[in-house]
């Protein structure tokens, strides 16, 4: 209707739908693929015979091909993001296709329509009929891509030198009178921080940390002749896994820039257990009444050290750096430990194994589920390479 607004803006759409589906492929492919068609079409002209009928339409007069699910993707794109406040990055708008796709393959029309097949090592693969998937759509979502971007703020990684900063400062701070409640903090961050940077762990995998299994660890290693570690024990359902899971890190009593490992792990054991939660099992990392503690909590005592150094320190972390916007446990602190490894030229195997451990835990396609006594002999046999990432930092 020519009338009515919402019809001019749908037409607005859709040809924007259709030049991002036209500028999936580079002008010059196009150009060639035209040019090939001319070609053939004059052969054939040569040889006395009519040409390829190329038959481009009409479209059905209903959609096949997701349409609407791509238009409602541009409406998407044009409300204010989170790092923007004019428009949603490609990022977020395409998850609703993700969205749309589940919805059909768990419905019914889903399931029926759904033919499948076995290919080589029992991998089994799916024929479907969902729109999101249709040729049209896939194109569609590769020149949209190609038009907006990817713009990705990236959590950037703590320097070593910051870390030994933000350690030194605990140092002075544990030598004050403080309240009872700060000092808690203190043995919490300062141990979460160590453990985070020489594990180079992704922050949400910190809070699978056990405590009865830690607190009665903490003195396994600590004489080894070969390694000196201490053995941080994690329990619990792993992102990509099924089943509850027992895996353990060897870290270096003392890593190579004097960072303390033992020494924040035994206050966090003596902490635990003076508050009699090497009993039972629980997290770690917790609030006293034995709540798991979150990765907020941890992000903003990270945001606001950074900001005292960044005031007190700036040959330390420039004062153009958006602090509360690029540091967060997420990742601040594995792609600090991952870049000084590197630097450092530590064996590439020992950074495999430490930070593709989940990997390296797979056997045969299965995941082993061990005793934590057992899952600790079997770390034991490569003690070398355990403790070689967190030693070398």
């Amino acid at each position: 209707m020519e009338s009515s607004p919402n019809d001019e803006l749908i037409l607005a759409y859709i040809r924007r739908v259709n030049l991002d589906v036209m500028w999936s492929r580079e002008g010059s492919t196009v150009g060639n693929n035209l040019s090939n068609l001319r070609k053939g079409r004059r052969m054939s002209e040569e040889l006395g015979l009519k040409p390829q009928p190329l038959v481009m339409g009409p479209w059905p007069m209903s959609d096949l091909v997701g349409f609407q699910v791509a238009i409602e993707m541009l409406r998407a794109s044009q409300k204010p993001g989170k790092n923007s406040s004019n428009y949603s990055q490609f990022d977020t708008i395409r998850k609703m296709r993700t969205a749309y796709s589940i919805a059909h393959d768990s419905s019914a029309a889903g399931h029926v329509e759904r033919d499948t097949f076995k290919g080589e090592m029992g991998q089994v693969l799916a024929i479907t009929k969902g729109k999101t998937d249709s040729l049209f759509f896939r194109k569609f979502v590769v020149g949209l891509e190609k038009r907006m971007g990817r713009f990705v703020i990236q959590n950037l990684g703590i320097s070593h030198q910051v870390f030994n900063e933000i350690l030194w400062r605990y140092e002075e701070e544990l030598k004050l009178d403080l309240d009872p409640t700060r000092a808690r903090e203190v043995v919490m961050f300062g141990t979460g921080f160590v453990i985070l940077y020489t594990a180079a762990l992704r922050g949400g995998e910190l809070f699978l940390m056990e405590s009865k299994e830690f607190c009665s660890r903490i003195h396994d290693g600590k004489k080894n002749s070969e390694e000196p570690h201490v053995v941080a024990p994690f329990m619990g359902r792993f992102k990509g896994e099924t089943g509850e899971r027992n895996v353990m890190f060897c870290l270096s009593n003392t890593t190579s820039s004097g960072i303390e490992v033992r020494l924040w792990c035994e206050r966090l054991a003596r902490l635990l257990m003076k508050e009699y939660k090497h009993l039972s099992l629980g997290p770690a990392f917790c609030e006293k009444n034995g709540q798991v503690l979150r990765s907020t909590d941890f992000d903003e005592e990270l945001q606001r050290i950074l900001l005292q150094i960044q005031c007190e320190r700036p040959d330390l972390i420039d004062s153009s750096v958006d602090v509360e916007s690029r540091f967060f446990i997420f990742r601040s602190f594995r792609r600090g430990a991952s870049t000084r490894a590197s630097v450092l030229k530590v064996d590439q195997r020992i950074i495999d194994m430490n930070n593709r451990w989940r990997k390296f835990q797979n056997r045969a396609g299965g995941l082993p589920n061990m005793s934590m006594g057992e899952t600790y002999t079997e770390y034991s046999q490569a003690l070398g390479m355990r403790v070689g990432f967190s030693k070398s930092l």
